[in-house]
């Protein structure tokens, strides 16, 4: 009796320890499996997919140096063209100042004043001119014996039409001998000179001019 109760318990252990065993077993079982599912779900190792990056960065910036370098070309001459027409800009804006204070030039009413002046003037030189194919009478006296011939000045080579202004400028109006046309009118200022003649000064109604070897020689003005 005694022994098939020994054998009872002996076989009751083995069940119960063959039960827990194989109750580990399950939960090792179970364990393994989580582990094997989170070995599957971790990520790939990064490091070679960083190292083609890297690679094709560093390809990307030795393809756009020359780029970059070219475009630092560009810019510098960009710089440069933008300078220089700052430049041009501003000689520009002072050319058009200087013209803008500059006194204006000669309107249409100052042309037909002229044009009249020198349609008097055009006769004024016809009756010289007749007057001058008359031979005058000799009435002057016989010089002494041994008195010296005074040199005598030689005739305008210009008409004086008259005083312009433009602005603050005064221009004396002169026209050569023998001219008869409008466009061979000259404008002189002092230190401009006509056939030869320079003119020194302008005053109310008389202009002074430089004769070579005469001096100064006063022209009334019309």
């Amino acid at each position: 009796m005694k022994v098939h109760r020994f054998q009872a318990l002996v076989i009751g252990g083995l069940c119960l320890g063959a039960a827990l065993l194989a109750g580990a077993t399950y939960n090792q079982h179970q364990q393994l499996a989580e582990l094997q599912a989170a070995a599957r779900s971790v990520p790939a190792d990064p490091v070679p997919a960083l190292r083609r990056d890297v690679d094709a960065f560093g390809n990307t910036l030795t393809t756009l140096q020359p780029q970059v370098a070219a475009l630092k070309d560009a810019q510098a001459q960009h710089a440069s063209a933008q300078t220089t027409f700052s430049q041009q800009l501003e000689e520009m804006a002072a050319s058009l100042k200087a013209v803008q204070a500059a006194p204006s030039g000669p309107s249409s009413t100052d042309f037909s004043a002229l044009e009249h002046r020198l349609g008097k003037t055009e006769i004024a030189l016809e009756t010289l001119s007749a007057r001058a194919s008359m031979p005058p009478a000799d009435t002057r006296p016989v010089a002494p014996v041994g008195q010296k011939t005074k040199a005598k000045a030689p005739a305008a080579p210009l008409t004086l039409l008259g005083i312009e202004t433009r602005g603050a400028v005064r221009f004396v109006a002169a026209l050569p001998t023998g001219a008869h046309s409008l466009s061979t009118v000259h404008l002189l200022q002092p230190g401009d000179s006509l056939n030869g003649w320079q003119l020194r000064a302008i005053r109310e109604d008389e202009a002074v001019f430089h004769v070579p070897g005469h001096g100064d020689r006063t022209l009334p003005l019309p």
